[in-house]
């Protein structure tokens, strides 16, 4: 697998990395922790050193399946980005954001100790609101802890462009957000600020949640405990899925072999874009995310313009 330069730090992962929320057994049904450790490892045995992950996923006990790995196969040949602020204790009723600097620097050390590392790769904040960046507590809280070589790098996960734009002025070392076919606008919109501060970029959510893995119909119902099944309305599943259809039309043909590889070729042709992380589920899901991008060039212009023609967006 090609690699990539995290920003500002010089350190290489292959382009193509994983997601965990799939695995996690969150927010797609149940999952194995056979299954769950072979998908870490096919990823990594595919040259996906760069996987992306939260210490709310199951309890933690996703980072222990990490830092066994990270054992396994040598610690060089894993990059774990571990995102920290979500407060899943038991005492409350829900989940709940907490950034302050207490809570961020027991979360730190309760990930060091599942994973069983000194220093995490990545520490990131998970989900932030603008304000909350821009009081500077929870940023200055993730510099202390990188300052004593508790993180190799800090960043922050943003899911709107007010966040976007209040992470960025602190100049992260790597900034996390969802790009995809459906949705460009927001690393679009944060570009001139991420090429300013020469941020690493971590596109989440290429595949939008299984619906560019197009490997479902309109037919497809999902179980209770699966997120798709509140995340979209039924006429807006539909309006996507015709949308969906579209772009497999215009978008493969030889040499691109389906719309998954499609739409990962898609995140990777913007040169802002450091690595990609998609979920899956199994061993085989993350060997074909892996392959999906083997051979250059990305997209050309021309399935560019088919695109801007499908969803409305102008190319970039």
């Amino acid at each position: 697998m090609r690699t990539r330069i995290l920003g500002r730090s010089g350190i290489q992962v292959g382009e193509v990395g994983l997601g965990t929320w799939g695995i996690s057994g969150e927010g797609y049904g149940s999952s194995y922790e056979l299954t769950a450790r072979a998908t870490l490892r096919a990823a990594v045995d595919a040259g996906g050193s760069f996987i992306e992950t939260a210490d709310s996923y199951r309890e933690g006990e996703l980072l222990a399946w990490i830092g066994d790995l990270k054992r396994d196969v040598g610690a060089d040949k894993v990059f774990a980005s571990v995102r920290v602020g979500v407060d899943r204790d038991p005492k409350h009723p829900v989940p709940r954001k907490d950034f302050s600097p207490a809570y961020l620097t027991a979360a730190c050390e309760r990930a060091l100790a599942r994973m069983g590392v000194e220093a995490l790769d990545a520490l990131v904040l998970h989900n932030p609101s603008a304000s909350t960046l821009a009081s500077g507590e929870a940023w200055a809280t993730l510099c202390d802890l990188k300052a004593a070589g508790k993180a190799r790098l800090i960043g922050v996960s943003v899911g709107s462009a007010d966040a976007g734009h209040a992470a960025l002025e602190r100049a992260p070392d790597l900034i996390v957000l969802p790009y995809n076919l459906y949705y460009p606008t927001l690393l679009h919109e944060l570009s001139g600020l991420i090429s300013r501060h020469n941020v690493s970029v971590v596109a989440r959510s290429p595949l939008a949640y299984g619906l560019l893995a197009d490997g479902w119909s309109a037919a497809r119902r999902f179980s209770d405990d699966d997120h798709r099944l509140y995340r979209w309305t039924p006429s807006d599943l539909a309006r996507r899925m015709k949308q969906r259809d579209a772009l497999r039309e215009a978008l493969v043909h030889p040499p691109v072999a389906s719309l998954r590889e499609a739409a990962l070729r898609y995140v990777l042709a913007n040169g802002l874009v450091t690595v990609v992380v998609p979920g899956a589920r199994a061993p085989d899901q993350a060997t074909e995310n892996a392959r999906a991008v083997e051979r250059e060039p990305m997209l050309s212009q021309a399935a560019l313009a088919d695109i801007a023609r499908v969803i409305g967006e102008p190319p970039r």
